[in-house]
């Protein structure tokens, strides 16, 4: 029996994020698993991990066709934390003797937010982000983070759990339920009251690029290739009419070539190459350019970052943004020099280093009109942390540059979409994704995807260019901009307080 709640619990978790997208689920997803845990005189070890590793291994399977080591391994890491939030919260339940909806919600924050931190992070699969498309609900984000929602989703979940409970030992039924509801009204109330009174101001107009060069054509490094690679875009770009945009963007690495030094010293036709197009497209669109590629520092042993690269109108390049934050085994290796072997678990063997500046770059528009905007490569746009003090640093509004085409046609760049609306919603922010095979958006600071690029209701793997004004809020800095992850780090303090306390008392009575 226990087995089939968890399989129901997986089944129903697993189709409340995208894709299927069925975020109704997500309110009673753990409900099944929660009973298990609440009718167990033990802990139920095997049963959580198992909940863990077979959600994670299955919604995750996107990150098998980088890296199938990669993959398996952080699915029984992530479902380790499954495991502490099922040991956790069956002991302080079978010790304090309260109910599911005060104990179960702290213990999941809890888990997300050590998930998102530990060892860099990752910030994916949180409860939250299947409900990316309810604005209303989502609105609580501005103060809690997407920890709020999270929080709020497995507080009623936990009450179902505990009506249950009590039906099948007679008690009070009526009581959880209830309180259900009422835990609901509090954010949906919220949320009606705040995007009733949004108010929002058109920025720069931007035009997004989204070439769909597929990953393997896109890691042949022949220089016929790269220049095709590049033709490409450039052959999208100059679709804009000249003029009409203030701010061209380019995806992740989508420029070959190495854009910061001076082709002479490396004597390669593409780099040359690629400087003088992007120079003449410039010219040529009258236009700010934002080009993602690969940076190298020769005065530190051939240092190489993943960068961003913005051009003035007339060609001239201005500032660089270098990636903060790195992706482990994407690109990366940690303790490579101790474990030879990890090195099999990175898709290529270029070794990237992050950068060390948190550059705010200064956009002037055709009408004169000056804004800051920072830039978000890859998945930096999944780091709560790092996004805030972007936005706090006087960024007006953020660019996720990226490449998801490492994953095809799959799952994840739905999913990444989803996790970039609670960015947009903390800290009330509007941000556009230029993304290489999709999704390329504009995400209003309430959280809207009010533009997508799509073609006959295909999103993924397509090509194609994305225009539009991005919205800015005309409010003050939101509380989660100004004070971070604190609602994340009490429910943190309260479930460790709450563990070490009874652990104290009994050794110590």
């Amino acid at each position: 029996m226990d087995l089939l709640l968890a399989a129901l619990s997986i089944i129903l978790l697993s189709l409340a994020y995208p894709t299927p997208d069925l975020g109704l689920f997500a309110w009673i997803a753990l409900v099944p698993w929660l009973l298990v845990i609440g009718s167990r005189d033990s802990p139920p070890l095997l049963i959580s991990f198992l909940v863990g590793a077979i959600f994670f291994t299955y919604n995750g399977y996107w990150l098998g066709y980088v890296t199938y080591p990669g993959w398996l391994g952080l699915s029984l890491y992530q479902a380790l934390y499954f495991l502490l939030f099922g040991l956790a919260c069956n002991y302080l339940y079978r010790t304090l003797q309260l109910p599911l909806f005060l104990i179960a919600p702290f213990l999941w924050v809890a888990q997300e937010y050590l998930r998102s931190s530990v060892l860099t992070g990752f910030p994916w699969f949180f409860i939250a982000h299947t409900q990316y498309s309810y604005l209303p609900i989502i609105q609580v984000s501005e103060i809690t983070g997407a920890y709020g929602v999270s929080f709020v989703v497995v507080s009623i979940n936990a009450c179902f759990a505990q009506g249950i409970l009590n039906w099948k030992i007679g008690k009070n039924v009526h009581a959880p339920f209830t309180l259900a509801f009422i835990i609901f009204l509090v954010p949906l109330s919220y949320g009606v009251f705040r995007l009733a009174g949004l108010k929002f101001e058109e920025g720069p107009r931007l035009c997004l690029v989204q070439g769909n060069i597929p990953q393997y054509l896109k890691m042949d490094e022949s220089e016929e290739q790269r220049a095709k690679n590049l033709q490409k875009y450039l052959h999208l770009s100059e679709e804009v009419k000249r003029g009409s945009v203030d701010l061209l963007v380019w995806p992740e690495t989508m420029a070959p070539g190495l854009l910061n030094i001076d082709p002479r010293l490396t004597g390669r036709k593409i780099d040359i190459l690629v400087q003088t197009s992007l120079t003449n497209l410039a010219q040529k669109l009258d236009a700010h350019l934002l080009v993602g590629g690969i940076s190298i520092d020769l005065d530190r042993d051939d240092t190489f970052y993943n960068s961003a690269f913005f051009y003035n109108p007339q060609g001239i390049l201005q500032d660089r943004y270098d990636k903060l934050h790195l992706v482990p085994f994407g690109e990366y290796t940690p303790l490579k020099e101790y474990f030879p072997f990890l090195r099999k678990m990175v898709p290529y063997q270029i070794g990237l280093s992050p950068g060390n500046r948190w550059s705010i770059f200064t956009l002037k528009t055709q009408n004169q009109r000056e804004f800051k905007f920072a830039v978000l490569i890859c998945y930096e746009d999944t780091v709560p942390p790092l996004v805030r003090r972007f936005k706090d640093s006087g960024a007006d509004f953020l660019i996720n540059m990226t490449n998801d085409g490492w994953f095809g046609d799959s799952a994840e760049l739905d999913q990444h979409l989803a996790i970039m609306v609670f960015r947009a919603v903390e800290n009330r922010t509007g941000i556009v994704r230029a993304a290489n095979t999709g999704i390329s958006s504009f995400v209003a600071p309430s959280g809207d995807v009010y533009l997508l690029l799509h073609q006959e209701d295909k999103r993924r793997e397509i090509e194609g260019i994305l225009e539009g004004k991005i919205l800015l809020s005309a409010g003050p800095k939101s509380w989660y901009t100004t004070h971070g992850d604190i609602f994340a780090q009490a429910c943190l303090a309260i479930s460790l307080g709450l563990v070490l306390g009874i652990i104290y008392r009994r050794f110590y009575p």
